[in-house]
């Protein structure tokens, strides 16, 4: 650790951590306890997501081909993904989710190995159902979001997947959520005319929790497109020419964080950033990482980042 002595400011003879060009010098102490300066963005292998889509565009293709990763399978749809590097476990039943995560956070603790340093939530949709069944259980009731008054019900489900969550990450693991998206309709406040668009289809309460907790919430879906297709045919003097050979359907897949980059604040960290990216179908992750990390070097590129 590089380190300095700072005789400004009443900190004379502290010695301090050196810090980056045009920021406060942190003393070694406080840099013990954790405070830093400057900017010091997630590397892309930490971020938090929020990952949602309309259902089979992508979403658990793409969380697949992240490597060192642990996919939480509730929805018993990772296993038909070709090319994935994510380790996959079929969650059964409450019993065996309790058993998995409590397996993943003893192994953290005790930093012995450990199977991944992600943890994705495969889907939430399906977490809360498992959940909400398991309270539905214990409290003997047969609708728990009917439990109490003014939304406890719905209150306790959401506590009970977070505070598991964020067992995990206080463990060190960093996470992933992955939802379904659903069509809605809508009634404008102000014209109260009807519209339709598409939302999380986990409840609102919880969508605003994730989305609020996690660094990039991010859209996955595809774009259809009819192309014409080309046939290579020989011609009776040897020339090789092409023909139309009818059409076929091409789905160009997008991660589209558009929508929260502004309103949620979640472009803080990577202004630069394009905010609708094109991934392929095998390998998303790693043009998303691409993105991310060129985004954060201009960032650090930037005059005020530089000596002078």
């Amino acid at each position: 650790m590089d380190t300095m002595t700072n005789s400004s400011n009443g900190n004379r003879g502290n010695i301090v951590v050196n810090t980056q060009p045009n920021s406060t010098p942190v003393p070694i102490d406080w840099a013990a306890l954790g405070a830093v300066t400057g900017y010091n963005p997630r590397e892309a292998k930490d971020l938090r997501l929020w990952i949602v889509g309309p259902s089979g565009e992508g979403k658990t293709t793409f969380i697949s081909s992240i490597p060192d990763h642990v996919i939480l399978d509730f929805d018993d749809g990772a296993n038909g993904i070709p090319n994935g590097r994510a380790i996959r476990i079929r969650i059964c039943d409450y019993k065996h989710y309790i058993a998995v995560t409590d397996k993943l956070i003893d192994e953290a603790k005790r930093k012995t190995w450990r199977m991944g340093h992600r943890v994705s939530f495969d889907t939430v949709d399906e977490w809360v159902d498992l959940i909400q069944s398991r309270l539905e259980t214990e409290k003997d009731v047969p609708d728990i979001t009917e439990f109490g008054s003014r939304g406890h019900g719905w209150a306790l489900i959401k506590g009970r997947c977070w505070s598991r969550l964020k067992a995990l990450e206080q463990a060190g693991y960093t996470w992933s959520c992955i939802g379904h998206m659903t069509s809605k309709t809508e009634t404008n406040p102000v014209d109260h005319k009807e519209r339709t668009v598409l939302r999380e289809s986990v409840f609102p309460s919880f969508a605003k929790k994730i989305t609020t907790k996690s660094d990039f919430k991010l859209t996955i879906y595809s774009l259809s497109q009819t192309v014409e297709k080309k046939e290579k045919r020989k011609m009776g003097d040897g020339r090789i020419i092409e023909v139309p050979g009818g059409t076929e359907t091409v789905n160009t897949y997008y991660a589209d964080s558009f929508t929260t980059a502004a309103r949620e604040g979640k472009s803080r960290a990577v202004p630069a950033m394009d905010r609708k990216i094109e991934i392929p179908l095998v390998g998303g992750w790693d043009v998303f990482a691409e993105h991310y990390n060129n985004a954060v070097r201009i960032e650090k590129e930037k005059k005020h980042f530089l000596k002078g």
